[in-house]
């Protein structure tokens, strides 16, 4: 009997947790730009959304990558972590819950990079 899931598909389930979280945060911005009124935070809303969907769904594709063991998953993978610490450091230099989403947003960026660059992830993927 196995021993749970491999290395990569622990990155890959890692993956699409993100890819959901980033599908929340797209339909939170447009639900709370449908309730605001005259406030204006220097960015479309809609933009912002059309932005995010997009990557949510690049970061399906990674998530399936990684499931299915594919070594071409490896960089964007790395590469999205890289960019959730860039987000976290911004979010920390906020206050109230920003500072708290930061601190989140960090914590599973470093994971992310660990499940994703250590050896035993890069001996389970396949060429």
């Amino acid at each position: 009997m196995g021993q749970g899931l491999s290395p990569a598909r622990q990155a890959a389930v890692l993956a699409g947790f993100e890819a959901l979280a980033i599908v929340v945060f797209a339909a939170a911005l447009g639900i709370a730009s449908l309730n605001t009124q005259g406030t204006n935070t220097g960015a479309s809303p809609v933009a912002e959304v059309l932005v995010y969907l997009p990557f949510a769904g690049c970061m399906g594709l990674v998530a399936r990558g990684l499931w299915r063991h594919s070594r071409f998953a490896r960089t964007p993978m790395g590469f999205a972590q890289v960019f959730g610490l860039i987000s976290a450091w911004l979010l920390l230099e906020g206050d109230g819950w920003a500072v708290f989403a930061g601190a989140l947003v960090a914590a599973v960026s470093v994971l992310g990079l660990y499940l994703t660059m250590r050896p035993s992830t890069g001996a389970d993927l396949e060429d």
